[in-house]
């Protein structure tokens, strides 16, 4: 399949600039709403509930779910991105923490299964894992991340602590970087919007097929999806019955990664001890860098998939990575 995507207009096609001079995409819990989540956390201990019940009716935050209510529309429909800052992380234990988290995320999208095990929720820190190893995965792993997107609606990461040095998340608009490649090199764009065979992770369901087509980027219903970890597209040339990438392929493949990286692409987001960050995961890019703890300075971060409420319907070829293409269901995670 192929997809003609025309220049794509709108919010979603940020250049770093836009987010450095408009703050809109940043919320700063007030103190009321602090209370409110001390409120619905101290409830829902009391009801004693496992992760997979807990959801708007079970953590209630009366005034601030309409507030989050808009963030969902902004990532669905304008930047793509939220941060909420000033969680007071400190006063709370991480099995407390654990809950504000879901409890905050469910008032975006289903919580979705991150492993063959069910987690719904991940921790990231260094395990010391290799990422390129057989089972590695970058939540375990100090080493650097290469430009991806995840397999969800909504990726989430809550900051609890950072590291001694480095480890700077880096975000990039993939709906500005496509425009940049169609203007630039109109025949790469149109080969990034042809079929790529994506080898599965080794993390995944041996159930599954092995491989499946998937564009790098997707058009359906006047919406863009892209899915991009080059790590799991070069995986699928390892099946004899894949074609081999064509040079051209492999020079799209380069060139998207070199825009990424460059100034009028990607951004440097701080990312602060109490910062809640939430993307759109079709429409946003992200990285981080290689990073380097301390006895003082461990980092630690706490990862959400979601399905969003309002998300977007999808083309035919993400089936075999979601499960379903429909919109505003539960889609996407690990397909258990």
């Amino acid at each position: 399949m192929t997809y003609d995507i025309q220049r794509i207009s709108g919010a979603s096609a940020w250049e770093p600039r836009a987010l450095e001079q408009d703050d809109r995409w940043k919320y700063k819990l007030t103190e009321h709403d602090i209370r409110e989540i001390n409120i619905a956390l101290s409830k829902i201990q009391k009801l004693n509930v496992g992760e997979e019940k807990i959801n708007p009716d079970t953590f209630e935050l009366p005034l601030l779910s309409a507030k989050l209510s808009e963030f969902s529309d902004a990532i669905e429909n304008d930047m793509g991105i939220i941060v909420l800052k000033g969680l007071p992380v400190e006063h709370y234990s991480k099995e407390e923490l654990k809950t504000i988290f879901l409890g905050i995320g469910s008032h975006f999208g289903y919580q979705l299964p991150q492993s063959l095990g069910g987690e719904l929720l991940q921790e990231v820190f260094n395990r010391g894992e290799n990422l390129y190893a057989n089972t590695g995965r970058g939540t375990n792993t100090s080493d650097k991340l290469p430009w991806h997107t995840d397999r969800s609606d909504i990726v989430s990461l809550l900051c609890v602590n950072r590291s001694e040095t480095g480890g700077e998340s880096k975000l990039a608009s993939l709906t500005n970087v496509y425009n940049k490649i169609k203007e630039e090199r109109p025949d790469l764009a149109e080969v990034l919007c042809t079929d790529f065979y994506h080898g599965r992770a080794p993390f995944e369901s041996k159930d599954l097929s092995p491989w499946y087509k998937l564009p790098i980027f997707t058009e359906y219903e006047g919406k863009f999806a892209s899915r991009y970890l080059r790590r799991f597209v070069e995986l699928g040339q390892e099946y004899p019955e894949v074609p081999r990438f064509s040079d051209k392929q492999i020079e799209a493949l380069d060139y998207l990664d070199k825009r990424l990286d460059d100034n009028d692409v990607c951004f440097y987001l701080p990312f602060e001890v109490g910062d809640m960050q939430i993307i759109n995961n079709f429409t946003i890019c992200h990285s981080r860098n290689t990073y380097t703890d301390s006895p003082e300075k461990t980092r630690f971060l706490m990862r959400l998939w979601l399905a969003s409420y309002k998300g977007r319907a999808l083309a035919p070829e993400f089936q075999s990575l979601y499960g379903t293409t429909e919109g505003g269901v539960i889609r996407g995670g690990i397909l258990l």
